[in-house]
């Protein structure tokens, strides 16, 4: 007897439930029913944590006061997203007029590395093939960095392990807790990395559109190939200051 109770509760239960399916599908499937039947919506309840028993009516108002609230802040967010980009798209096109009169290339990463201090940011220019120690990044380097964060992709956005840093940067005074952009140079062949550094852990993110550094990059590579490392013009100048 006390196993047909069991049974028959069970069946209840089941029966509830796949009612309670059949209703909600129903619902979706047909939208407007309330629409065709509003003397329901006013019967109808729901319990709130903070508010007790309130109306159909009254969570719908607030679901759209909440989805209004949330508009309003991915406008603005938005907005503030175009004001800085457009900032950054005029900056980094004064940059690349900047580094097109350069005449030689030392000229260029100096006009980088003032630009990006203007944006609160550090910039590397690191080459495979330099005499220059001070932008030598070895080859071994590269490839192991490449493999482990470009692995096809244009840019790596985002925190550095102190092996990473190291790799890419050597002893360079870089930020340890910050974050970094790094952009392959290529001109039919690797040259090296342009990156940026923030003190901001979270300035620099993966999701984060590079298209104006992608583009900067493109010409500091054509720059890296064809204008020699530092003009005569300098050597001259430096000597002189120095006498």
């Amino acid at each position: 007897m006390l196993v047909e109770e069991q049974e028959n509760q069970m069946s209840e239960i089941e029966a509830d439930a796949l009612t309670a399916e059949v209703v909600a599908q129903y619902l979706k499937d047909h939208p407007d029913f309330f629409a065709q039947r509003p003397e329901l919506i006013d019967r109808l309840s729901m319990p709130h944590a903070d508010l007790g028993t309130v109306s159909l009516v009254h969570i719908q108002m607030n679901r759209q006061r909440q989805r209004i609230e949330e508009l309003e802040e991915e406008i603005t967010t938005l907005m503030s997203l175009a004001a800085n980009n457009d900032r950054t798209f005029y900056e980094f096109m004064d940059l690349q007029g900047q580094i097109l009169k350069c005449g030689d290339f030392k000229q260029v990463i100096k006009a980088i590395e003032l630009k990006a201090k203007d944006l609160g940011l550090r910039a590397y220019v690191r080459l495979l093939s330099q005499c220059d120690a001070s932008t030598q990044l070895s080859k071994e380097n590269y490839q192991r960095f490449a493999t482990n964060h470009l692995n096809g992709k244009e840019a790596y956005l985002g925190r550095l392990r102190k092996v990473d840093r190291e790799a890419l940067f050597g002893n360079m005074d870089v930020p340890e807790m910050g974050s970094y952009v790094v952009l392959p140079l290529v001109k039919k062949q690797t040259l090296g990395v342009l990156a940026f550094s923030s003190e901001e852990g979270g300035h620099f993110q993966p999701d984060m559109d590079t298209l104006f550094l992608r583009h900067l990059s493109l010409v500091v590579a054509h720059l890296a190939q064809t204008l020699v490392w530092q003009s005569h013009h300098d050597d001259n100048s430096q000597h002189s200051s120095a006498n």
